[in-house]
């Protein structure tokens, strides 16, 4: 039951507040800031709505007082009950289970990344928040919702809309302007749908196939439900309907058993099994597939699962294809999206044609390659040139009164004085020579030593096998150091995407090297901060994050190249902004 005060607080705001005399224009798209919002579940007994509603639009929302009704006493028990919900033809009779003014609830997508209101947002930050339930007996065929429109069927307010049917996501951020027809499918509610067909999710399919072509590594990823794995594998779950953390370490492991063996792979002519597999539970919703870290519980109905299987190369292949065996009788086409270095193209196998390939067109590819570290680093000494030359006069003109003694040496003499005297005022008057140098005296030269020490550091990162990493690293690190940086930067440059990818370094920049400290055993010390622009990510969805490095670097130089001799990562500070680049969908 709702609080009393609260209610008497919503109804004389009601009275008091002005009718609006006109809808708002729909936009486009950006539903997630919408003034108003209806977050909207299909349960198994009723549909939940759950409406955030502008102070400017609360009146478009309030239903239509009852004959002999008191206006004025029954407007909170109106309030957004203008949103019509029929199942099968029939209205739904509404049922308030929850009202209050609250803040307005933040929405983030990758179109939005901030949280909050911009400066010049107009909708209020406070909004009437109810939660309606529209119970039913029987499970409809369909449900028609219907938002608050106008007698010439125009939307009195913009609503911004997400769908889900028992727990599984039924479409992305979405506007609602006009009733709309649902399609229930109790079954299987991945497959339940709108007559619209603009209302839907990224991931329409239950099983997509992800194959990405990298300089190190070619990985097959592959996005399932446990559903479908259940066609494929008897899992022996019996009745369970609700899964605890070691049912599901079972049943990663019988998937990854399954698929080390299915949907075989070529490449450059030769059949290739996977070195590596690994299993992860997924959600779906607004900002696409996120992993879900040890669920404690796992709906079996509901789960959707991701394998992404590796095999590491030691260059970018020429060809690749891929042969699918695994079906379903809701999935006779599957979805394939093959990406490379230069992009992604989306595909599809069927039973029929259950074969997809690619070949390398990329023209003018470089293979990323570490490089030896040549900077020539330079130490500078202050020459009193001026000083130096009157001296060298002073002493011809002192030997020059000793040979002649006799005649006016003296004055000789006093004049050799006399331009001593003159070289040791002048000895600040001085000019900077250079010799070379095996420590680093200046920080122009540890700027440029580090930066190509970071290029490096990205490239070698690229490596997905140790033995391949130390050949890498061989380039500009000592052979003593080789294993303690190797995991130094697996350890303080490793970056974990939302879809559970370890990002990959692109660029480096705005390198500032704060400090350069000689050693006492050679070489210096370099404490450096710069940022990186990093990518990855797995099922299709690439996501992009800058992150704010700080670094201990040990240099010292051998036969003309520097190497690295010790890295302590002292900082790897995330952007919480990123992009979220969306592949096939």
């Amino acid at each position: 039951m709702m609080p009393f005060k609260p209610l008497i607080i919503l109804a004389v705001f009601l009275l008091l507040h002005p009718m609006p005399t006109q809808a708002d224009l729909l936009p486009a798209n950006g539903a997630e800031t919408a003034a108003n919002f209806a977050e909207i579940s299909v349960l198994e007994d009723r549909v939940r709505v759950a409406l955030e509603i502008d102070l400017d639009d609360v009146h478009g929302f309030l239903a239509k007082p009852g004959d002999g009704e008191d206006q004025a006493s029954s407007l909170t028990e109106r309030t957004g009950k203008a949103f019509e919900v029929h199942a099968d033809g029939t209205a739904l009779v509404p049922e308030t289970y929850q009202l209050e003014v609250r803040p307005r609830k933040p929405r983030v997508t990758a179109f939005r990344p901030n949280y909050g209101l911009p400066s010049n947002d107009e909708r209020s930050a406070q909004v009437i928040s109810v939660v309606l339930d529209y119970p039913f007996t029987d499970q409809p065929t369909e449900i028609e919702f219907k938002p608050p429109l106008t007698s010439d069927g125009i939307p009195t307010a913009a609503i911004g809309v997400i769908f889900d049917h028992l727990g599984v996501a039924v479409t992305d951020y979405r506007y609602l302007s006009r009733s709309e027809v649902f399609y229930p499918n109790w079954n299987d509610p991945w497959y339940s749908r709108f007559e619209n067909p603009n209302l839907t999710r990224h991931h329409k399919s239950a099983l997509m196939s992800f194959v990405s072509v990298e300089p190190r590594e070619v990985r097959h990823e592959v996005i399932f439900r446990l559903r479908d794995l259940e066609s494929w594998v008897d899992l022996r779950l019996g009745e369970t309907t609700d899964l605890d953390a070691a049912a599901m370490a079972n049943i990663e492991q019988q998937a990854i058993d399954l698929f080390l063996s299915s949907n075989p792979l070529t490449i450059d002519g030769q059949p290739i099994v996977p070195s590596a597999a690994k299993v992860e539970q997924l959600s779906v919703g607004v900002n696409g597939l996120k992993v879900l870290e040890n669920p404690l519980n796992t709906n079996r109905d509901t789960a959707l699962l991701g394998i992404v299987l590796s095999y590491p190369r030691d260059k970018l292949p020429n060809e690749v294809s891929l042969k699918w065996d695994l079906f379903t009788e809701e999935a006779e086409t599957i979805p394939v999206q093959i990406s490379d270095p230069a992009g992604a193209v989306p595909g599809q196998v069927t039973r029929d044609v259950p074969d997809i390939s690619w070949k390398n067109y990329i023209l003018n590819w470089s293979d990323p390659r570490t490089q030896p570290v040549r900077v020539a680093a330079e130490r500078s000494i202050p020459v009193p040139v001026w000083s130096l030359g009157l001296v060298v006069f002073a002493v011809f003109l002192g030997a020059f009164a000793w040979r002649n003694r006799s005649g006016q040496w003296q004055g000789w003499a006093v004049g050799a004085l006399s331009i001593c005297l003159a070289a040791t005022a002048l000895r600040t008057a001085t000019v900077e020579m250079t010799l070379p140098a095996d420590t680093l005296a200046n920080t122009e030269a540890a700027v440029e030593i580090t930066e190509k020490i970071v290029s490096n550091l990205a490239t070698a990162r690229l490596e997905t096998q140790g033995a391949q990493m130390s050949e890498a690293l061989n380039a500009f690190v000592t052979a003593e150091a080789l294993n303690d940086i190797g995991a130094e930067i697996r350890r303080g440059l490793s970056v974990t995407l939302p879809s559970g990818a370890t990002a990959q370094i692109e660029s480096a920049e705005g390198l500032i090297v704060e400090s350069v400290e000689p050693k006492t055993d050679g070489g210096n010390q370099v404490l450096a901060r710069w940022n990186a622009s990093v990518s990855g990510g797995h099922w299709g969805h690439l996501h992009r994050r800058t992150v704010a490095y700080r670094a201990l670097l040990e240099v010292r130089q051998y036969e003309g190249a520097w190497f690295l001799t010790g890295l302590t990562i002292l900082e790897a500070r995330v952007n919480r902004q990123f992009t979220s680049e969306g592949g096939n969908s």
